[in-house]
């Protein structure tokens, strides 16, 4: 069953889960990095989707697609797939753990303000695909990059419980999204948990290898 995400007509995307096939979707070159959990976004143009492209696989966790030339996709298992769209251009963003410690959703509104100006920013849509909730994603009390998430999530998107702390990927991409200057009414959400679906595939409860994939393209 793939998810059905409301964009515009000039966008095709598609949300895969379990066991739905991912390929022959269309005959375009397909940009997908090789996602490291970190916040690099490729901007991928005209110019340049040819050496972005499929066997190349550059180490990116963000995708800018602004060419009609090509496709995009990611792939997820518990981590959060993010889409934002404007009229010209569509991102798609795999923000784990560490992604949203180093706020690559804040950092793909800063580029698009850069690229288009203030106010595409702000009046850009945002989607916020299936991730693991907030109580089945705990980390160790002791580790570097718990104490990170500490420091940079927003307090009411983490809590302590039993010498673990519990995060919410999905609540804390949303505050970051609206902190960059996005309408929270242009923001929506699955609200599925990875974990707990057994429609999703998730590394925490046991699915090493398989992923589930988010895909973009224009339709003209």
């Amino acid at each position: 069953m793939s998810l059905t995400i409301n964009t515009p007509d000039f966008l095709r995307a598609h949300f895969f889960m379990r066991n739905d096939p991912q390929d022959g979707i269309d005959d375009l070159p397909r940009i997908s990095p090789s996602q490291v959990h970190g916040a690099n976004i490729i901007h991928v143009t005209d110019e340049n989707f040819a050496d972005c492209s499929l066997p190349k696989r550059p180490e990116a966790d963000g995708v800018l697609l602004t060419t009609r030339r090509a496709s995009a996709s990611l792939r997820f298992a518990d981590c959060a797939p993010v889409m934002l769209w404007g009229e010209r251009w569509v991102m798609i963003l795999h923000s784990g753990y560490k992604g949203t410690v180093l706020n690559i959703s804040g950092q793909s509104l800063g580029l698009l303000r850069n690229l288009y100006g203030d106010e595409a920013a702000r009046e850009s849509h945002a989607w916020i695909g299936p991730c693991i909730g907030r109580e089945h994603y705990c980390r160790d009390n002791v580790d570097e990059w718990t104490e990170r998430g500490r420091e940079s999530f927003h307090e009411e998107n983490f809590d302590e419980r039993d010498g673990k702390i519990y995060f919410d990927l999905a609540g804390e991409i949303r505050t970051q999204l609206i902190d960059g200057g996005l309408r929270d009414d242009n923001i929506s959400s699955s609200g599925i948990d990875t974990y707990t679906d057994s429609g999703c595939y998730s590394y925490r409860r046991g699915d090493i290898k398989a992923r589930m994939m988010l895909y973009v393209s224009f339709t003209d």
